[in-house]
């Protein structure tokens, strides 16, 4: 190679790092907190699912309350099934208070089974179950009709003594107004990902749609269920899967949240690699943590691409 040559290729190469370096200067997002209002907690590991039933041990779901405490003053369960019933009793040596779940579908021998357990397990003495989740976006999957989970609330209210609520995306509380008569606070999922908001408007997106529930439905408490932004998987619409754009988002997140004085619970402490089987590639990547249980993105540092 000639001397011109060789300077040609120098020049190249230093316009290339010069180009990446502009575009990819760290971006100064506020510092996640000490301690978060919650995470939404699923405790499967590799090999474990929901759907084939294959649970974690009590030994695994105490390990990961251990390495939650102190960095949340809370998490969601999302059904009463084998291990799991055991949150609640995990969690409180811990500190952690705990909204229960009850996961309602078209199995309706199964979902009288996951309310009578639930109920139980709220009634066992542990004053760290603060609420109550009735069925996780059943309506939106087309599982059960809204009269159908209506008759659950009543059930489940007429016997606690701790709010009761169901799940749903804001806008089915929306299309079904008399739903929010059958519950004592609304639980709705804030994920803009998934309506293809781009990252820059997307914590905004959350505030103006809880003020939405907020105004519509002025007697009822609004608690973020599910808050969160996927690490990894296909583009929706302007809405950016990438770790950059999770930590980004959860950092301005939090920061807007503590103004707002919300409750809400970050979707979610760890990496599911199962639900790819429901929602695809991306709803393996919603985790703070990934599978190894090791945070994926700086939680005060500058976020670089």
């Amino acid at each position: 190679m000639n001397r011109s040559s060789i300077l040609i290729a120098i020049a190249i190469a230093v316009i290339s790092i010069s180009l990446w370096a502009v575009t990819n200067q760290p971006e100064h997002e506020p510092a996640w907190p000490e301690r978060i209002q919650g995470f939404s907690f699923s405790p499967m590991r590799i090999g474990q699912s929901a759907v084939t039933h294959i649970l974690p041990s009590v030994e695994e779901i105490d390990a990961d309350l251990q390495l939650l405490a102190g960095k949340t003053h809370a998490v969601r369960s999302y059904t009463t099934e084998g291990t799991l019933a055991e949150i609640p009793r995990l969690a409180n040596k811990y500190g952690l208070n705990v909204t229960l779940g009850a996961w309602l579908d078209g199995d309706l021998g199964k979902n009288d089974k996951e309310i009578r357990d639930a109920i139980r397990i709220a009634r066992e003495n542990y004053q760290n179950v603060v609420r109550v989740v009735v069925g996780n976006e059943s309506i939106l999957r087309g599982d059960l009709t809204v009269d159908e989970v209506s008759e659950y609330l009543e059930w489940a209210r007429d016997e606690l003594n701790v709010p009761v609520s169901t799940a749903e995306p804001w806008h089915v509380w929306i299309r079904y107004p008399e739903l929010v008569e059958h519950v004592d606070y609304i639980a709705v999922h804030m994920l803009p990902y998934w309506e293809g908001v781009d990252l820059d408007r997307a914590v905004d997106y959350v505030v103006d749609h809880v003020n939405l529930l907020k105004n519509t439905f002025p007697d009822k408490q609004v608690i973020i269920g599910e808050v969160g932004w996927p690490s990894n998987g296909r583009t929706r619409i302007s809405a950016v899967a990438s770790t950059a754009n999770q930590a980004a988002f959860l950092r301005r997140f939090l920061e807007r949240a503590q103004q707002e004085n919300y409750t809400y619970y970050i979707m979610e402490a760890f990496d599911q690699p199962w639900k790819r089987v429901s929602e695809g590639s991306v709803g393996a990547y919603w985790g703070v943590y990934n599978v190894e249980r090791q945070p994926k993105f700086p939680f005060t540092s500058p976020i670089v691409n």
